[in-house]
């Protein structure tokens, strides 16, 4: 197996094994956009990290005098892993990162990337002794500026690029016509799905990897755990443009799938004939959704399943709640992406019970409940974060644990790298990727074994949580619903 890059010789004493990160970590300022979006949008369900982690173990290859044998986590060359600060040429990643906008922003997300780029130039070597010098353009949730951006980055110079969270995927043809190869942390688009040359790494595979596990978690696994027999499914969704995507390709076909109605290769194809589900679009930021609470609690569903930037979770939960509904009554399923510590300990009562769903990362979670390699990538993100300009409020949420480790892992790539280190050498690393090299805070990528049509998702593992009023619990480790699926053709809707 790879070998995985040994954080804990980094982190030294410093490893606060039972302490919360705001123990471990430095006092740092909030972003000024902590009143837009909270996480990801609906149609982003991942993300990036979230609660659960993946039970990977790591050999110890640490020489004696303190450095990393190899050429890094997972590389098959030889020398030694770069450390400390990096002094070499420079390489310049160009994120681009919808902000500013209450359709979209995500703030959190592009902080993260800057401290995670700091904390690897200054005690991982940069990437192959390069340091990042990170280029940052804010778009709005505008086709137009979605462009804008692109064509911005790739004049400034930028020779990779990092797309966090993009409503359109109409900035890919830009990329590639300038021969920048492009990461994606949270994809979410047929674009984000399907273009050849990009590689979607975000952990659970955005909403491909999430919004397929929300239907078989609340169409299968929940059966056990609540004992119930789900035969109809509320489905509120975010209207935006991949949150139509999402639901159409990613949770209503799947839904048909199971009930019989739409064609797919899945063991579960027309296993619940009687299974039925409604679809209710909400507004993001809309002040009032009680209107749309209604529709969801008047079908009497068995279950109820969602994905929303973190604000329009809680004040659709708020909206349940003055409805009268409880988690006794109907479980009810959130995506990572709904992930926001603050507003769900703010809910009290009515939070409890509720099942999350997302990418297998457990980088939020206490570290207390972690062991192993989840851990030691949990210590380091929630430390490093902080100490590298983080406030706690953004640390703790989906998007910001996406954007780290989005960065970490394009060191990893770059430590797998056999020879100097550029984007192109990166990016045929990222590409060879088959599943057996462990990364940071996910689940190994396989980007070589992407699944027809979407050949560019690299991971589609996620894991479930509840909320017991205090901390999230992890009650499945690993699963995915992308076989629900495979063998379907798209159905974006739109």
């Amino acid at each position: 197996m790879a070998t995985r890059p040994d954080h804990r010789r980094l982190l030294g004493a410093a490893l606060c094994l039972g302490l919360t990160a705001a123990a471990c970590g430095s006092d740092a300022t909030s972003s000024d956009d902590d009143t837009s979006a909270e996480g990801a949008d609906a149609t982003a369900a991942t993300s990036a990290a979230d609660e659960t982690g993946s039970d990977s173990t790591a050999g110890d290859d640490t020489a004696p005098d303190g450095t990393q044998a190899g050429a890094g986590a997972g590389s098959d060359g030889g020398g030694e892993q770069p450390s400390g600060e990096a002094t070499g040429e420079p390489i310049e990643i160009g994120v681009q990162n919808h902000e500013g906008d209450p359709n979209g922003s995500f703030p959190e997300y592009s902080l993260a990337v800057q401290a995670a780029a700091d904390y690897i130039n200054a005690e991982l070597g940069g990437l192959g002794g390069r340091p990042i010098e990170i280029e940052l353009c804010k778009s709005a949730v505008a086709p137009d500026d979605s462009q804008r951006c692109a064509n911005e980055l790739s004049a400034s110079g930028a020779e990779l690029i990092l797309s966090t969270v993009n409503f359109f995927g109409n900035h890919y043809s830009i990329y590639q016509g300038s021969d920048i190869p492009v990461i994606v942390g949270t994809p979410l688009t047929i674009a984000d799905f399907t273009s050849e040359g990009v590689y979607s790494i975000g952990a659970g595979g955005g909403c491909l990897g999430v919004h397929t596990g929300l239907v078989e978690f609340a169409t299968n696994q929940i059966e056990e755990l609540e004992g119930i027999d789900v035969q109809r499914v509320s489905v509120p969704w975010a209207d935006t443009p991949p949150g139509v995507v999402c639901y159409n390709d990613l949770e209503a076909k799947p839904l048909d799938v199971i009930a019989g109605e739409e064609p797919g290769d899945a063991e579960r194809a027309g296993e619940k004939p009687d299974l039925t589900y409604v679809g209710v679009p909400i507004t993001p930021a809309a002040p009032d959704v009680t209107p749309q609470a209604t529709e969801v609690l008047e079908f009497d569903p068995d279950v109820i399943i969602f994905s929303a930037q973190g604000a329009d979770c809680w004040n659709f939960v708020d909206a349940l709640g003055r409805l009268g509904w409880t988690t006794d009554d109907i479980p009810l399923v959130l995506s990572s992406s709904c992930t926001d510590l603050e507003a769900m300990r703010a809910a009290g009562d009515l939070s409890e019970g509720i099942y999350v769903v997302g990418s297998s990362s457990g980088l939020l979670s206490p570290l207390g409940s972690l062991e192993g390699d989840r851990l030691e990538d949990a210590t380091v993100y929630q430390e490093k974060a902080m100490e590298y300009g983080m406030s706690e409020a953004d640390v703790f949420k989906t998007f910001a644990s996406a954007g780290f480790a989005a960065m970490m892992n394009i060191w990893n790539m770059a430590n797998r790298v056999d020879g100097e280190v550029t984007p192109e050498a990166i990016e045929e690393v990222l590409a060879a990727t088959d599943g057996s090299q462990d990364v940071f805070g996910s689940t190994p990528l396989d980007c070589s074994g992407a699944p027809e049509p979407y050949v560019a998702v690299c991971n589609s593992s996620v894991g479930a949580n509840v909320w017991n009023g205090e901390e999230l619990e992890l009650v499945i480790d690993e699963f995915t619903g992308l076989d629900l699926v495979a063998g379907t053709e798209l159905r974006p809707g739109g």
